[in-house]
């Protein structure tokens, strides 16, 4: 789990990034912007909170650097917010827990990607839900079904569980984890538009926690760090786990990257390589499969 420092600091990157005019300068000014994925937003602030501890100034970093003061600002706002703020200038590094698609790559031009980890989407509920004693996996075509709002009920999931109503807990069409899970998933189906959709994956979290009549799809990585609050299921009879994401064997598995524009200025750069090397640590402790193991 994050400790309450960590937590806090993620809270103060958001509303410091909100104080920042539209339009940011290069990271020449001594401050990177990074923004997108949530899934990513606890394992880059974290990452950034250690970075600035450790280094302090830029040319403590590199000696080719100048002397100025090191200021990472992070938010959250989903995979697509974090390619259009590449695209636009507003962030130095995205944040993008899926594939990259085609018409995003064609209006990137020269970019660079950069994998820190993968992530397993689980379909999950409280550990309080009627599903969670007594249901330990789903089929693929019932979470589609499920997520569509054509099983509406739990006893229609399964006849054993009661006759309550499903509440969906979603995120939004931007969100990489609901890209990942209508490509492989539901396909030609849509969502039910009936699901609350909740704004960051934290936020889903909390609500599927406390509400005991909810189904969602989340990271694993939170399941993993909600100290049994949460239940995940498996799919067609493979578990989310990192060995499953790692083998290939669980459908619903994802890239956790980050994304630059053009060739790379040394500060993000320095910052991309320390995700890379001493923050891989961080990927690993908040439960996703590290990039390089």
């Amino acid at each position: 789990m994050i400790d309450m420092t960590r937590r806090i600091f993620i809270k103060a990157t958001v509303l410091a990034l909100l104080t920042i005019p539209c339009t940011y300068a290069l990271a020449e000014d001594g401050m990177l912007r990074v923004g997108g994925s949530t899934t990513l937003l606890p394992v880059i602030s974290t990452a950034a909170s250690d970075f600035m501890a450790k280094f302090k100034t830029w040319n403590k970093v590199a000696p080719n650097l100048p002397e100025k003061p090191i200021v990472i600002f992070v938010t959250g706002g989903g995979s697509s917010f974090g390619v259009k703020s590449v695209l636009n200038g507003t962030v130095n590094i995205g944040m993008v827990s899926r594939d990259l698609k085609d018409k995003e790559v064609t209006s990137l031009g020269q970019h660079q990607t950069y994998l820190v980890g993968k992530d397993a989407v689980a379909i999950a509920t409280s550990a309080r839900n009627p599903m969670a004693a007594t249901v330990t996996q789903l089929s693929g075509d019932a979470v589609a079904r499920l997520f569509a709002g054509e099983i509406a009920r739990y006893n229609d999931l399964d006849k054993k569980l009661p006759n309550r109503e499903i509440v969906l807990l979603t995120r939004d069409a931007g969100a990489g984890s609901t890209e990942v899970l209508q490509e492989v998933l539901m396909k030609d189906k849509q969502i039910s538009p009936k699901a609350l959709q909740l704004p960051s994956q934290g936020a889903l979290m909390q609500k599927l926690q406390n509400n005991t009549q909810a189904i969602g799809y989340i990271s694993s990585g939170l399941v993993s760090q909600s100290d049994g609050a949460l239940k995940s299921y498996a799919l067609d009879g493979v578990s989310p786990s990192n060995e499953n994401v790692l083998n290939g064997k669980y459908k619903l598995a994802r890239p956790l990257n980050l994304l630059l524009k053009d060739t790379p200025d040394a500060y993000a750069k320095a910052f991309v390589d320390y995700v890379l090397s001493d923050g891989q640590a961080v990927v690993d402790s908040l439960g996703y499969v590290p990039a390089k193991r």
